[in-house]
């Protein structure tokens, strides 16, 4: 006979990570209707799942508290009778076993979806360790943010891709002097094509945002308190605050010598998101899926795909088989603009604009060697673009450039079948 703490410890179900991911997954579970008992989360932060895009938008702003951007209702684990076992870090795994060790002791499970999520790159320079300089993941980063923009006058986000340009827009909202700062020649420029940066970049200036390109940092200046980023051309820029917003990685260290199948620190899974080990699969930021639309493994970093794997991979360890066909999207509001993108533009070999890129009403369709649409952005623009850019990129759908370019509607091609 089993001791009670060997039962209470033993589960059917495990999720490791307590974000979005969970949260979504949990949902599936329960609608499901799993037995009491069977579902166990284990997350090393204090907070139940939560809403992760509000932490650079609304929740930064000051506009939402933790209630609002949780995942579920707060007592919505112990009806549906889940163990959340918050505060929990887990510091070693033994997944032939089928065991993770906490430092509340062993946890056993018949089937683990990982969802560990991402970490935020930092600093490793002179000064790096000095208080108010931030890096924005978690809810804790956020409140700390949004209670030292209360006080400050200058900030200094550094990089320039999504993350950094919300957090700018919010803090130059609240009357805070912004500068951004990026090593790259425009910004965004990993995703946004040259007309595209040239266009935010006129719109945060508009708005009293300092932009500064092709600067890296050397390191940082004060005290105990940063005032100051030290460029490594030798400028120095007064700082109150600084935020870093300069990429993440994959959480899998954990992982490192388990067996589990690694493709650049994320966890490499099929298209059902079975990773290469019997009983366990991976969801969300931690993993490199094979995508079942673009046929080659992707690894994606949003809101969406965290999502829509963890309640495809709940469906999986529930016994339905099905691959996880999915196309890529996520949004933005940056002051009082917002956009959506659909889709994978890594293997384009065009842009092609519709509408006013100047006038911040357009859209960018991505084309592939053969014109197939693969990815596209929308903002400000009629609804039916919207519609058709998901529909067309599922599809694979063949566009002449020029005539998506300057024809007045897209319709005429949909309703040709073209």
């Amino acid at each position: 006979m089993r001791s009670k703490q060997t039962k209470m410890n033993s589960f059917k179900y495990v999720i490791l990570g307590g974000g979005l991911t969970a949260g979504y997954a949990a949902q599936e579970f329960a609608q499901k209707g799993i037995s009491a008992g069977e579902l166990c989360i284990v997350s090393a932060e204090n907070t139940p799942p939560y809403e992760r895009p509000p932490l650079s938008k609304d929740f930064l702003a000051g506009e939402e508290n933790i209630d609002d951007i949780l995942i579920n209702e707060p007592d919505f684990y112990e009806e549906n009778d889940i163990e959340l076992k918050l505060g929990t870090a887990v510091t070693k795994v033994n997944l032939d076993k089928k065991q993770l060790y906490t430092t509340n002791g062993a946890i056993n499970y018949e089937k683990l979806l990982i969802a560990t999520g991402a970490a935020p790159h930092t600093f490793d320079l002179p000064g790096a360790n000095l208080d108010n300089i931030f890096y924005l993941r978690k809810v804790g980063d956020a409140q700390q943010i949004r209670e030292r923009a209360q006080q400050a006058e200058k900030a200094v986000v550094i990089g320039g891709s999504f993350i950094a340009m919300e957090t700018a827009s919010v803090l130059q909202s609240q009357g805070v002097e912004t500068t951004m700062i990026f090593p790259e020649e425009r910004v965004w420029q990993a995703f946004f094509t040259p007309q595209m940066s040239a266009f935010f970049e006129k719109y945060y200036r508009d708005r009293g945002v300092t932009i500064l390109p092709k600067k890296e940092i050397d390191s940082f200046s004060g005290e105990e308190k940063v005032t100051g980023v030290v460029t490594k051309s030798g400028d120095t820029l007064s700082a109150d605050m600084v935020v870093a917003g300069i990429g993440v990685a994959a959480n899998s260290d954990l992982f490192t010598d388990s067996g589990l199948q690694l493709d650049d620190g994320a966890i490499r899974v099929n298209r059902f998101l079975e990773t290469n080990l019997p009983d366990v699969l991976a969801a969300g930021d931690v993993t490199r899926y094979r995508s079942t639309l673009y046929e080659r493994p992707l690894h994606i970093e949003h809101w969406d795909n965290a999502v829509a794997q963890g309640k495809h991979a709940a469906c999986v360890m529930l016994g339905e088989l099905q691959p996880f066909e999915h196309i890529p999207y996520f949004f933005s509001d940056v002051f009082d603009l917002s956009y959506e993108f659909w889709g994978d533009a890594q293997e384009a070999a065009q842009a092609v604009h519709r509408g006013s890129v100047e006038d911040g009403e357009f859209s960018t369709w991505w084309l592939d060697e053969d014109g197939r649409l693969i990815a596209a952005f929308v903002m400000n623009r009629p609804d039916e673009e919207r519609e058709l850019a998901q529909k067309w990129i599922k599809s694979g759908k063949q566009l002449a450039a020029d005539w998506l370019r300057s024809s007045e509607t897209l319709q005429t091609a949909d309703d040709e079948g073209s």
